[in-house]
C-alpha cells in the first residue's frame, strides 16, 4: 500500500505520561448540537506540521457515558481527545467507533484500550488493518513523522459488527450505516437519532478531494444518496467543514463526474496516461487537494472502467 489513506492504517500506541496528554493541543470540541461535538481536522495532507491530524473527530455525550466517532492520528492525539471530553463533561467514555482503517482516524485506538474503552469497527475494517498494517509505519512516518507517531503502535478494534446496526451507549441512541464495499472495506457511518447529526467518516468529505482508489464508486455514489435520504439536520464529513445534507450532494457529484467523464474518455479511445493528463473538473478544482489527489483518481477509475470492459 503506497497511499497514505489506503495503506496507512493500523498503528495506536505507547502509554504516554499525564503531562503529554494534557499539554498536547489537537483543537478545541465545537458544539453542533446538544451534546453532540466535533474535533476539526486538517483541510490539507498529512504533514510534520499537522501530525496527520486531518480527520474530523465526534463526540457523543449521553445521560450516562460518551461515545466517540474516531480516536485519531497517534497515541498523543487519543489521550488528548480523550482529555478534551472530560472538559466538556464528567461522563466516561464508553465507547469508541473506528468507521474505516484510515491512519487518522484509527491511531489513537491504543488510548481507548488503555483505558478499558471497546472499540467498535465492522469486520472488513479489522481485517484490512491487520493486512497492510505492517506497510503503513514507514508510509505514516515519511509524510508526519513526529513524537507522537514514534510512540504510536497497532491497536486493533475490540468489538466487530458485519453490517448496519442500531445500538445504545451511555443513553445515547446511534445508527452505524453499512453500504457494501464503497470508499473501503469496512466503511461505515455514524447518525445520532437524537440530534439527527450524521458522521459519515470518509464516505464524504466537504471541499476536500477525497482518494478514491479502493472505492466501488456506484456503491458510494448509491450510499450518498441514501445517507441524503435520511434528511440529517447536520453533516459532520471525514474530511473538511461540516454543514448540510447539501454537501452529500456535492460529494456524490464529484464521484459521478469522475466516473462519466473518465468512462466518456475511455470510450473515445484516449490512453490511460493520455487521461490522467488531461482529464479535468475545474468546477472541484478548488477544493483541498484536488491536485494531490484527482490525477490518482482518474487513474483508478479509468483501471477499473476497462477492467469492467474486459470482464463483458
Amino acid at each position: 500500500m503506497r497511499s497514505l489513506a489506503a495503506g496507512t492504517l493500523a498503528l495506536a500506541c505507547l502509554p504516554l505520561s499525564a503531562d503529554a496528554a494534557v499539554g498536547a493541543d489537537y483543537g478545541a470540541l465545537d458544539q453542533l448540537a446538544p451534546g453532540v461535538y466535533v474535533q476539526r481536522g486538517a483541510d490539507e495532507a498529512p504533514s510534520m506540521a499537522n501530525r496527520g491530524a486531518i480527520a474530523n473527530l465526534g463526540v457523543l455525550v449521553g445521560r450516562s457515558g460518551v461515545i466517540v466517532v474516531n480516536t485519531g492520528s497517534s497515541a498523543e492525539h487519543g489521550a488528548a481527545l480523550l482529555a478534551a471530553v472530560a472538559r466538556v463533561t464528567d461522563q466516561p467514555v464508553v465507547l469508541a467507533i473506528n468507521t474505516q482503517a484510515s491512519p487518522d482516524q484509527v491511531l489513537g485506538n491504543s488510548a481507548f484500550a488503555r483505558r478499558g474503552i471497546p472499540v467498535l469497527a465492522h469486520r472488513d475494517t479489522e481485517s484490512f488493518m491487520r493486512a497492510h498494517c505492517d506497510s503503513c509505519v514507514a508510509d505514516v512516518k515519511s509524510k508526519a513523522d513526529t513524537d507522537a507517531l514514534e510512540a504510536t503502535r497497532v491497536a486493533w478494534p475490540t468489538r466487530l459488527i458485519d453490517g448496519s446496526l442500531t445500538l445504545s451507549a451511555g443513553g445515547r441512541a446511534i445508527r452505524i450505516l453499512y453500504y457494501g464495499l464503497t470508499k473501503q472495506p469496512g466503511s461505515v457511518a455514524v447518525f445520532d437519532v437524537e440530534s439527527g447529526v450524521l458522521f459519515t467518516g470518509d464516505l464524504a468529505s466537504s471541499h476536500v478531494i477525497p482518494q478514491t482508489q479502493l472505492g466501488v464508486l456506484p456503491n458510494w455514489i448509491d450510499a450518498l444518496r441514501q445517507m441524503q435520504a435520511l434528511s440529517p439536520t447536520m453533516v459532520v464529513p471525514g474530511h473538511g467543514p461540516t454543514g448540510r445534507s447539501a454537501l452529500l450532494t456535492s460529494m456524490s457529484d464529484y464521484l459521478q463526474s469522475l466516473v462519466d467523464q473518465t468512462r466518456a474518455a475511455y470510450q473515445r479511445g484516449d490512453g490511460l496516461m493520455e487521461t490522467v493528463d488531461h482529464l479535468q473538473l475545474p468546477q472541484f478544482s478548488t477544493w483541498a487537494l484536488y491536485e494531490a489527489n484527482h490525477r490518482r483518481n482518474v487513474h483508478f477509475t479509468y483501471l477499473q472502467i476497462e477492467e469492467e470492459d474486459f470482464k463483458k
